[in-house]
């Protein structure tokens, strides 16, 4: 019962939580946190597309926004450009960005994700992919031994990896509106 028609709840922030890609895909999943629940109302994927693409197919839906929480790599800086992904979506009109602050091992975001089921419900309608991508979210096994490995690469582990980022950044999710603190915000108190 929880894989159904989630309606967005004005009264609530919409968090986004991204799973950065390029050849690989970008997947977004967007959040609300409720007392007792997390909502994910939708879910964008897809790939070879700028950040620019990402941010208007956001900006098209009619939410209120709250934070994007990125990856770790979302503070490491293009060597073209100087720019990390959380500074380009600070100047793209994106006002709250955070990263987190390292990589999170693997498996213990696998068991963050499962602790999280049981309070999770999913649009059926507008994350249909996300679901998908759970579903067939595996693990490699060894030739030999027939053992389960790292989890498999492969067009279904990006929309899971989200999943997993949305598990770590449920704890710090904010409901409230108030500008968080932004690093590239600070003052510069060097004389």
């Amino acid at each position: 019962g929880r894989v159904c028609p989630v309606p967005y709840d004005p009264g609530l922030p919409v968090h986004t939580v991204w799973d950065l890609g390029w050849n690989d895909a970008m997947t977004i999943g967007m959040v609300q946190r409720g007392p007792q629940d997390v909502r994910i109302i939708d879910y964008i994927e897809d790939s070879h597309r700028t950040l620019d693409w990402y941010v208007a197919q956001l900006d098209k839906r009619p939410y209120r926004w709250g934070t994007d929480y990125l990856p770790h790599d979302g503070k490491t800086k293009n060597f073209q450009t100087g720019k990390s992904t959380e500074q380009i979506l600070r100047d793209m009109g994106r006002r709250q960005v955070r990263s987190q602050d390292r990589a999170t091992d693997v498996e213990e975001g696998i068991k963050s994700g499962r602790m999280l089921f049981p309070r999770v419900y999913i649009d059926k309608t507008k994350a249909a992919r996300l679901l998908e991508c759970l579903k067939r979210y595996q693990r490699r096994i060894h030739a030999v031994t027939n053992e389960p490995m790292e989890p498999l690469h492969d067009e279904f582990s990006h929309g899971a990896d989200m999943f997993r980022y949305i598990a770590q950044a449920v704890p710090v999710m904010q409901n409230d509106t108030a500008p968080t603190y932004v690093e590239a915000e600070a003052p510069d108190w060097r004389l």
